[in-house]
């Protein structure tokens, strides 16, 4: 590693390939490879462990412990409601895409709720367990791989600080005004149950796609070059060219470049590029940065949610 902290296209670190199955260590100054059991890869593990706590969820089943004594509608609705989002997470599971991750995010905490509603320490374990599993950069890398096009690496990118409460507002209203009305509805509390009922299905019709932005994020690495997928912060998406790309690294904190963060703090992936490029951030993004739309750089900084595994793909 050079002494200024920068990796050049034209070196080549013994940086592990955290997007394969093999890893490159020294050995007396030089490099060799050495190869990882395909069934001992961290992708598979992640996600046969997320598959195997999601069906330790269904033998337990706490929607069904949690309807327990409850009227039967009550017990019948918890039970529709428990096996749709299960199979709904179960698909996800089985066909990972960027709407997995949507998905995923989005009903893991119903089936934490569920389960502390019906004291199952098993389906506590397991779900709980699921939560963090979702909340996993590599896991949430493996899902919106799924989606990948031809020979393209995907990062997911983190989340930017001002969103992140909007969304659980938006989260929590939805998820409240659709389960808690329909089970508001089964005990016959019409007054208040049909209303939320209402409002959650106005709701279901543009929460959903909001949420959905948030996982459609990505910095992306092709053979020729670099893009940056980022509706939220940019306008038009960024692409630079291998060519133009002069040396990438990991920062731990921000620095003089444009930050194409949205606010991120921490970690983040300084790109320097040969000759300036325009870029077009968005309306919020502007102004924010208090700054015009358009811009030209030759420094630009993101926030891979691995910076360093996307860091090693630039470079590999």
């Amino acid at each position: 590693m050079p002494e200024n902290g920068y990796i050049h296209w034209y070196q080549h670190p013994t940086l592990a390939n955290e997007l394969g199955n093999s890893a490159f260590v020294p050995d007396n100054g030089q490099a060799r490879e050495m190869s990882l059991p395909t069934a001992l890869s961290p992708q598979r593990i992640i996600v046969g462990c997320a598959i195997s706590a999601w069906v330790v969820l269904a033998v337990a089943a706490p929607w069904h412990a949690a309807g327990d004594g409850r009227h039967t509608a009550v017990s019948v609705t918890l039970a529709v409601w428990g096996w749709a989002v299960w199979t709904a997470i179960a698909i996800a599971l089985l066909v990972p895409s960027p709407l997995s991750v949507t998905a995923i995010r989005s009903v893991t905490p119903l089936a934490v709720i569920c389960s502390l509603v019906a004291v199952s320490p098993v389906a506590i374990f397991a779900s709980v367990f699921m939560l963090l599993v979702s909340l996993s950069p590599l896991f949430v890398d493996i899902m919106v791989q799924g989606g990948a096009y031809g020979d393209e690496t995907r990062f997911a990118l983190r989340t930017p600080m001002p969103y992140l409460a909007p969304a659980f507002i938006a989260w929590t209203a939805l998820a409240g005004s659709s389960v808690g009305g329909s089970l508001l509805v089964a005990a016959q509390m019409f007054w208040v149950g049909i209303p939320l009922v209402v409002l959650g299905v106005v709701m279901a019709r543009f929460v959903p796609r909001r949420l959905h932005r948030l996982s459609r994020r990505w910095l992306v690495i092709v053979p020729a070059g670099i893009v940056v997928h980022d509706h939220l912060v940019l306008a038009e998406t960024l692409m630079a060219p291998k060519a133009n790309v002069v040396s990438s690294r990991v920062v731990d904190g921000p620095i003089d470049s444009a930050d194409l963060t949205g606010g991120i703090l921490g970690t983040r992936l300084a790109v320097e590029l040969k000759e300036a490029d325009k870029i077009i951030l968005s309306a919020i993004t502007a102004k924010t940065l208090k700054t015009t739309e358009a811009l030209h750089v030759k420094t630009f900084a993101i926030a891979p949610r691995r910076a360093r595994a996307a860091l090693a793909a630039i470079i590999r």
